[in-house]
């Protein structure tokens, strides 16, 4: 099983581009590491002077990030859900429903995380931000099985920054989904994307695929010999 929490906190340009988000909006959340490795993420807030509307929601993030992470049942996700529903379109709801969608998808309830994810794909405005979206949503449909869709999310990923690790992605749907050849043809295409930077487990899962290859055209021969 292929763990689709694995490589959403990898891309650097991940963490450039929400570092920049907060700063041009003014928030009082500073995102000094939002996009972590596997799960290393937290947030420092600084006492700046914001509108009062900006402290509110401020403080019923914290509580609802608080509760997130205290419980993560459904009646746990039910402060973030509200707080997401009653925020939507500012900055704090776009990442109480990133948040939300990562420990959902800790919970394996894949349900939770690609309906956060698919709402955001029509209320984030951070242009940005849209491959990260995108890049966990596909993997979340894939979980569902939903593999056509999770393919055509993935196609939807065009920035130079993401196209590598959207491929790796298609490679890994296309075993889920049990056709071989596609994914070791999307495997080769972030390869050769890559410019010689290449990942270690995005070559290693190439190689596996081309033993699997060999293996397969190697001659069986009659038990009689």
């Amino acid at each position: 099983m292929v763990d689709i929490i694995e490589g959403y906190e990898t891309e650097e340009q991940q963490v450039e581009a929400i570092k920049k988000w907060w700063s041009e909006n003014g928030t009082m959340l500073v995102a000094g590491t939002v996009i972590a490795l596997a799960g290393l993420w937290g947030w420092r807030f600084y006492g700046e002077s914001v509108a009062e509307a900006k402290e509110e929601a401020s403080s019923q993030f914290v509580q609802a990030l608080a509760e997130l992470k205290a419980d993560s049942s459904e009646e746990g996700n039910a402060t973030m859900v509200n707080f997401v529903a009653d925020n939507e379109g500012n900055n704090y709801a776009t990442l109480a429903s990133m948040l939300l969608a990562k420990e959902a998808v800790k919970a394996n309830n894949f349900a939770l995380a690609k309906t956060q994810l698919t709402a955001l794909l029509t209320t984030n405005t951070y242009q940005p931000l849209m491959p990260v979206i995108k890049l966990r949503l596909a993997r979340v449909e894939a979980e569902l099985g939903e593999f056509e869709q999770a393919i055509a999310t993935l196609d939807g990923i065009t920035e130079k920054g993401f196209v590598v690790k959207a491929n790796q992605t298609k490679g890994a749907t296309y075993i889920k989904q049990g056709n071989l050849e596609l994914a070791r043809s999307a495997f080769q295409t972030a390869v050769d994307l890559s410019e010689g930077r290449v990942d270690p487990f995005l070559q290693l899962q190439l190689d596996d695929l081309a033993v699997v290859k060999t293996e397969a055209a190697a001659p069986v021969l009659d038990e009689a010999q």
